[in-house]
């Protein structure tokens, strides 16, 4: 089988329903599709009983295997190497082992430890256990930092400068420029919660701080939060550090299903520069209060009647203007 036979895309899932459908044929055991534009030859292929693998061209020698995975197999080839899935795994870890593989291969890593590779990003990855799913609230604040990663992912940035992932006080840190952003379901989304005093205050390093207010309508013709990982990883993130980032957030994929179901359309935006004229609370503001007993200090800032204040761009050309793209 050949891609101009089958005309699957650049995605496991794809590959993998052209497989099944081949398979299902009568007197066919197992099938096997090619792997175009890496380095080396890979094909990927599937049997009737359910397994699938990624076969590998390669030297023989080069091959580092791991076996201590009870659903992973490494087959060692004259001319490479097999790693085989059980259909004892869950779909979307085989999915997702399957496309850090290929991933890695189209980075240039060493062909003969891909399997290795991969395999440990995920063990380390599944190891966590999964907790609850995340609440409503929680799962719209996380679409709307992952459609801004998702822009200055397609304007040539890189995941990197989204540091909210890891309790910063901002969400995003660009060159010259931190973006923070807030996402409501409601439609007073100009009604914000602002956590601590260091979430506006003005950067350490002289950045511009633009506040992102965004809204989001649920709608069965809209995105999910794994539609947004699927398309952030199809614009070159790692999908292994994508998701071990998004653990810090208590983000699990053993909850895909649940968060499937979930979706949402971005319907407004407005963007605001913060600085000394904008209504906030900052640290030099309670110089002369004893926080010693203070733990911590959140507000809701109103700004239903200050919308003049918005500033006169989007945010798709605010990140291109930043990168370099405009």
């Amino acid at each position: 089988m050949t891609d101009d036979q089958t005309g699957w895309t650049p995605d496991i899932g794809s590959r993998l329903a052209v497989l099944r459908s081949a398979i299902d044929k009568p007197g066919t055991d197992h099938a096997e599709l090619p792997i175009q534009n890496l380095p080396v030859d890979s094909h990927l292929g599937m049997e009737t009983a359910g397994s699938v693998w990624l076969r590998i061209t390669c030297d023989p020698t080069t091959v580092a295997s791991d076996d201590q995975a009870a659903a992973v197999r490494f087959t060692t080839l004259t001319d490479g190497y097999k790693v085989t899935i059980a259909p004892t795994a869950a779909s979307s870890v085989t999915d997702h082992l399957l496309d850090e593989m290929v991933q890695l291969l189209g980075e240039g890593h060493d062909p003969g430890d891909v399997g290795r590779t991969a395999l440990q990003n995920w063990r380390d990855l599944l190891a966590r256990p999964a907790g609850s799913p995340l609440s409503d609230n929680a799962l719209v604040g996380l679409f709307g930092e992952l459609e801004v990663l998702e822009t200055i992912l397609r304007h040539g940035g890189q995941l990197d400068q989204w540091t909210g992932w890891d309790k910063d006080h901002c969400d995003f840190r660009l060159s010259k420029l931190v973006i923070e952003v807030k996402s409501t379901t409601s439609a007073n989304y100009r009604r914000v919660q602002i956590h601590g005093l260091g979430q506006l205050a003005d950067p350490e390093d002289g950045s511009a701080l633009v506040l992102v207010l965004r809204r989001l309508e649920p709608s069965p013709d809209g995105r999910s939060v794994p539609d947004l990982i699927e398309s952030i990883v199809r614009l070159g993130a790692s999908r292994s550090v994508l998701l071990d980032r998004l653990s810090n957030l208590r983000y699990s994929e053993q909850h895909k299903d649940h968060y499937d179901h979930s979706k949402f359309v971005s319907v407004e935006v407005g963007l605001r520069n913060v600085d000394d004229s904008h209504p906030r609370l900052v640290p030099s503001m309670l110089a002369a209060v004893d926080m010693s007993s203070i733990d911590k200090v959140d507000y809701e800032l109103n700004l239903n009647g200050d919308a003049e204040a918005d500033l006169d761009t989007d945010l798709d050309s605010l990140i291109a203007r930043h990168l370099g793209n405009s």
